[in-house]
Order: structure tokens, then C-alpha cells, then sequence
């Protein structure tokens, strides 16, 4: 169903083209004269407008001016009784997608409206694919075969052709967002806009309005209606990043838009629903988040059913060399140079490196290489600056102790400082829960009241410190409200 504006002095036309058009099922507003018309124009978007050429004071081509300035890609079909050569080609150069002349029969002017929806719902389909293929940036998703990626790989098969909510978490660079667009591409929602939001990057007075537009009037500024990112994403994949970011306020309507798929624009009373599937990421430890009081756990539970644990690529260093040939190939070829070569002694020092920046990082040096290597064989000189002198290889991060002996040996300067970190963090959570646990006789409900947290942030930890690895479907079985959860470790 399309939403078509139809506009014409004379009555019974009007009522004529109404009735042709709302026939097939589409929603008309019909207007009688050029100025309703515009009215009409400053609200809801159209995906049609079907106009009288000549009418008095405000007549088709004002019409068709606003239409296109505020909706630009909007077909506009002129109908006139007074149709020329000359009057053909002003509305054409002015925008106008096509012309009906007076009198018309009713198949004639379902054939013209037919074309010109289909016209464009191709033009929105055109830049829905733009813009996706000028963000997808670093894919495909899973170069490389090592076995954490062929895990995610599995897994992202299995769950990509249902509509489970996901939950990507790892660091800054590890390609949260490409696995993201990998399951929206294997989904069934495929042919639908994949829509991302940066919840960083929106500033929090701002965030509502982004989500789920707002209406004429909401605010100062806001002259036109405009939709939301959720309206975008109707019948395809919402992509909430960084969802640790989001604040509480936008948190509370965010839950409510998951469980119901209502919502309202801001400065609106109509309630809207939209049918999207949700792909969460985070770089932050969520439980933490939850236990501190800045996400809201019913939220996260919403969020949570299924989680993807993207490695650092220090996790999968065998990865490395694949990924470099994948990117510095990639950038060659896109700067027409002829073929470019890794010496061994590049593929030894590089994958020596932690890359604390992940895969970002090795993208950036793959850029860097396909750019500025002087010959066919790029060689230790070719390397971006900070990647020539030799570094120690970091070591991998060893299992927290379990006596109260802090990890000491992790504060090196050759460990990356987030590998430290979580060595000193896993080590603190075991011996802090031990010693809670223990002096509680392993009652975990007392525990969480003493501690101040909620029982089931301590079931997960006592999960993730029972050391099961692979794939976790599932929470404890005395959970109040068990989630299904599929864990990537």
C-alpha cells in the first residue's frame, strides 16, 4: 500500500481519481486546491502525487516544485487538459516523473500510478544498496579460518534465518558491524534496509528524535515531519552500536519499541508500529553495566538472547596472514596498481604484533601498504611508522590465579594494555566471588543481597569462571526469567 496525494479544483474529478487510486488498496489524501495540497506537503511523507496541472492561485507546478523539494525522488504526475508540446516538456524539466492528459480512463491512470510507485520503491531500493555498499568498508566478514571465526561462522548460519535478537560484544575493531550485515544478508530480510545507529555518536538530546522521528511542531526547528531510523528499518534489521552508550531515559523507550513494535514520533499522539529484527553490539562487559546501575536489565535481557563473542585478532593470530592478503590485494586493485607481495619477514614481523587496534588497525596498515610500497615486494621499510622497529610478542593472557596473589606478571609494557586489564579484572571477580560465595555457604541469593547485585549477574559470572567453552545455550535452570543464550567463547 502507497500513500498518494491527489489534488484537483474540480470536485468531481478529484473524486474520480480517488476512487480509481484507493481501489487498489492505496491511502489517499485528497486535496482541493493547490494550497491544501501544500499543507499536505509540510506532513507525512507521500510515495506519490497525482496533481491538477491548472488550477487558480496555486497551481500544479508550485505543487510539484514543493513536492520534490520536500520529498526529493518523489514521482509527480501532472494531470491537464490542456496538453502540449511545450507544456509536456516544462513539467518534465521542472521534475515531473510523467503526464496524463484529460479525459483519461480509469486503466489508463492505474497504469500510470503502477509505473510511477514502481518507479520509486527501484529508486529507494537503488540508494538502500548505495549507501549499504559504501558502508560495508571492511568486508566479508570472515576471512580467515581459525577456529573461534569458524565457530561464529556456524553459528551466525543458524541463527541469521530466524529473527532472534543478537548480541555482538568484543573490542573496538574486531568487526562487530560487518557480522552484523552478515546476518542481516543471510536473513530472510535480506532484500529489506539494514539500518545502523551509532547510539556513540548521537547526541543524547537528539537520540529520541533519531529513532523515531518527530512531528511538525516537536520542537524548535523541527518545520517538517520527519521519520525515524525505526521507520527506516521496517521489514528489515535495526543495528544498535554501542548500546552501552545509550542513555536511561532513551533506554526506558527502547525497551517498550522492543517488546511491542509501537511507538510514537516525538510531539506525536498516533501510535506507529514498525516490524524490524534487532542486532545489538557493545565493546563494554554489559553485566557490569547492568550491575552498576547504567543499563537497564530488563533491557538487557530483551537484548541478550543469543550473544557473539567476536575474538581479538591476537586471539586468532593465524588469521593475520589471510587478512592481509585479502586487504592489501584489495586496495592494489582498487588503485590500479599491478600485484603487490608480503616478504617473510613482513608476514614474521606482522604477525608477531598484538594489534591492539584489531582488525581496524590491520585494515588501516593493508591501506597504508597497497598505497606507499615502493616495489613490487613490500619489505620491513614499506611498513607504516609505528609497525617497523621490533616489538616482543604479547603474551597471551594466562588464567587469573586462584589464591589471592595478585597477576603482577601482566603489568609489562609490552602487554597491551586491555589484555592487563582483563587479567586484573577476571582475577579480582574470582576471589571476589570465592570469598562471597564462602561466606555465605554458596546460598547465591544471599550473596547477591550482600553484595548488591542482582543474582543472576552472579550466576553468569560463576558461569564464565567454570571455564565452559564453545557454544552455551541456555541460563541456569533457577533463573526467574531464563533467556536462551548463545555464547561464542
Amino acid at each position: 500500500m502507497a500513500r498518494v496525494l491527489c489534488v484537483d479544483d474540480e470536485p468531481e474529478m478529484l473524486d474520480t481519481t480517488r476512487r480509481i487510486v484507493a481501489r487498489d488498496g492505496h491511502e489517499v489524501v485528497a486535496c482541493r486546491s493547490g494550497g491544501e495540497a501544500l499543507a499536505e506537503l509540510e506532513g507525512e511523507p507521500f510515495d506519490l502525487v497525482l496533481t491538477d496541472l491548472m488550477m487558480p492561485t496555486i497551481d500544479g507546478m508550485a505543487v510539484l516544485a514543493t513536492a520534490l523539494e520536500k520529498s526529493p525522488g518523489v514521482p509527480v504526475v501532472l494531470m491537464t487538459a490542456y496538453a502540449t508540446i511545450e507544456t509536456a516538456v516544462t513539467a518534465m524539466r521542472a521534475g515531473a516523473w510523467d503526464y496524463v492528459t484529460k479525459p483519461f480512463s480509469m486503466q489508463e491512470l492505474r497504469v500510470v500510478v503502477d509505473r510511477a510507485l514502481e518507479h520509486g520503491r527501484l529508486a529507494r531500493e537503488n540508494r538502500r544498496l548505495r549507501a549499504e555498499l559504501e558502508a560495508r568498508g571492511a568486508a566479508p566478514a570472515f576471512v580467515g579460518r581459525s577456529a573461534p571465526m569458524r565457530a561464529i561462522d556456524d553459528l551466525v548460519g543458524r541463527v541469521a534465518p530466524t529473527d532472534l535478537t543478537v548480541m555482538l560484544t568484543g573490542e573496538s575493531g574486531t568487526g562487530k558491524e560487518v557480522v552484523a550485515r552478515a546476518i542481516h544478508a543471510r536473513s530472510k530480510r535480506a532484500e529489506a534496509p539494514f539500518v545502523p545507529v551509532d547510539c556513540a555518536a548521537i547526541p543524547a538530546n537528539l537520540m529520541e528524535s533519531e529513532l523515531f522521528g518527530h512531528e511538525r511542531g516537536a520542537f524548535t526547528g523541527a518545520t517538517t515531519v520527519r521519520r525515524g531510523l525505526v521507520e527506516e528499518a521496517n521489514g528489515g534489521t535495526f543495528f544498535l552500536d554501542e548500546i552501552a552508550e545509550m542513555e536511561p531515559a532513551v533506554q526506558t523507550k527502547l525497551l517498550r519499541l522492543l517488546q511491542e513494535h509501537e511507538f510514537r514520533r516525538v510531539g506525536g499522539n498516533k501510535l506507529l508500529r514498525a516490524d524490524f529484527r534487532v542486532v545489538a553490539a557493545t565493546n563494554r562487559d554489559l553485566e557490569a553495566e547492568v550491575a552498576a546501575g547504567r543499563f537497564r536489565e530488563d533491557l538487557f535481557h530483551r537484548l541478550n538472547v543469543v550473544r557473539v563473542r567476536l575474538p581479538p585478532l591476537r586471539e586468532r593470530a593465524e588469521d593475520v596472514g589471510a587478512l592481509l592478503d585479502h586487504f592489501v590485494d584489495r586496495f592494489r586493485q582498487e588503485s590500479g596498481r599491478a600485484a603487490l607481495r608480503l616478504t617473510p619477514e613482513v608476514r614474521a614481523h606482522l604477525g608477531a604484533y598484538a594489534w591492539p587496534g584489531n582488525v581496524r588497525e590491520l585494515v588501516n596498515c593493508a591501506r597504508y601498504l597497497a598505497g606507499l610500497a615502493r616495489g613490487p615486494e613490500a619489505d620491513l621499510a614499506d611498513l607504516p611508522p609505528g609497525l617497523r622497529a621490533p616489538f616482543p610478542t604479547a603474551p597471551a593472557a594466562s588464567p587469573p590465579p586462584s589464591d589471592d596473589a595478585p597477576p603482577v606478571d601482566a603489568i609489562r609494557p609490552e602487554v597491551p594494555y586491555k589484555t592487563a586489564k582483563r587479567v586484573w579484572s577476571d582475577w579480582f571477580d574470582e576471589l571476589y566471588m570465592q570469598r562471597l560465595l564462602d561466606a555465605h555457604g554458596g546460598n547465591v541469593s544471599a550473596a547477591a543481597r550482600a553484595a548488591g547485585i542482582d543474582r543472576k549477574s552472579i550466576q553468569r559470572m560463576m558461569k564464565r569462571q567454570g571455564g565452559a567453552g564453545g557454544l552455551d545455550v541456555g541460563d541456569d535452570s533457577d533463573d526467574d526469567e531464563p533467556d536462551a543464550e548463545g555464547t561464542v567463547r
